[in-house]
């Protein structure tokens, strides 16, 4: 649907790099990446408001790098939401189909259809100021959808909203999307938000695109050390590999003192490996003949529903964090075991 093809853009000191991308019909691809990564430059260049230095944009295989931020006719749903604040609400959802000429029956079917799905009929005749912040943003979504755009970009429009708001506006951008087939694209920097609503996410770090795939091949196969730290993976070591058992392969984690299995191989035999274990990964062992146990000890710190773990190993320098899910009896200080499966060990790139 949309394909970005080695895109490049200078802009003063920062610049983005041979960026590759690939939005499918329908679907909802987040863009995620901390705050100076370039998603808003991105943004504007898909948007038409920056033109890329080189590489190419397509719309359904056309090239659209030159074309008109009218002619792209892409939905935008702002962080700030930009509603006219002179006009009333029906005002500002007819405002898009009006400036592109695109009054029609279908066109007004789909407008009701929006209001009616959305439920803001009750809304039409008030102004802006008289809201509350669901009701903008629900109005706001309803005016960016109106004139059947061929991709909606939502940059980080519910980061400013309470947790039970910005859950309830998820499960209606889901049902949306089943209803209206509408092609997505999420700029976000909410690792939760891109979870719960996307197919495929792209993480975008200092201008460059590191890794795009699946949200479940993304948060559990990291490819690099940012990309793992940006996830919130604090569970980082260097290994020296220094073998293969059976269908195993073993590295040496000196911070940990023990020999790790996995099942992957190393990325390049014979150099330092680093290597990665989400914290929801390591679990209590009792059991004597688990591989990849380590004796240590484990502080607790309460996290609400969940409690977070800090495992000390008995010999070794560094410590692993861990989730302990539910109320825990552990006793501060006291010696337990953790093991950690070969398919939970995670090899990074770099």
């Amino acid at each position: 649907m949309l394909r970005i093809e080695n895109l490049s853009l200078q802009l003063d000191d920062f610049q983005l790099k041979a960026i590759d991308l690939e939005i499918k019909k329908g679907e909802c691809h987040a863009l995620l990446g901390p705050s100076g990564s370039g998603k808003s430059t991105l943004v504007s260049t898909i948007l038409g408001l920056k033109k890329p230095d080189s590489g190419h944009l397509y719309l359904e295989e056309r090239i659209i790098d030159r074309w008109s931020v009218e002619s792209r006719a892409f939905g935008y749903l702002p962080q700030n939401l930009a509603l006219f604040p002179h006009l009333d609400v029906e005002k500002n959802l007819r405002y898009g189909i009006k400036a592109r000429k695109l009054e029609s029956a279908e066109t007004e079917r789909h407008l009701q259809d929006l209001i009616d799905t959305v439920q803001i009929r009750p809304l039409l005749h008030r102004m802006p100021a008289t809201l509350s912040g669901g009701e903008r943003q629900r109005v706001a979504l309803v005016r960016a959808l109106a004139p059947q755009p061929n991709l909606l970009l939502l940059d980080e429009p519910f980061s400013a909203l309470d947790s039970h708001l910005r859950r309830e506006l998820w499960n209606l951008v889901l049902r949306i999307r089943q209803e209206f087939e509408t092609t997505m694209l999420l700029i976000t920097h909410d690792l939760a938000e891109a979870f719960y609503l996307s197919d495929n996410i792209s993480i975008l770090i200092d201008g460059k695109i590191r890794q795009s795939g699946k949200r479940e091949e993304i948060f559990f196969h990291p490819k690099s050390e940012k990309i793992a730290r940006y996830l919130g993976i604090r569970n980082i070591f260097t290994a020296n590999y220094i073998g293969k058992k059976v269908d195993k392969f073993l590295f040496d984690v000196p911070e940990l003192a023990i020999t790790l299995q996995a099942d992957h191989p190393p990325h390049q035999p014979g150099d330092k490996q680093l290597l990665a274990i989400r914290p929801e990964s390591i679990q209590i062992s009792e059991r004597e003949d688990d591989n990849n146990r380590i004796e240590g000890e484990i502080e607790t710190l309460p996290m609400g529903s969940s409690t977070l773990g800090i495992f000390t190993p008995v010999q070794g320098t560094g410590t692993l964090e861990l989730q302990l899910h539910g109320y825990s009896p552990l006793e501060q200080k006291k010696k337990v075991y953790v093991a950690i499966s070969s398919k939970d060990v995670i090899l990074l790139n770099e």
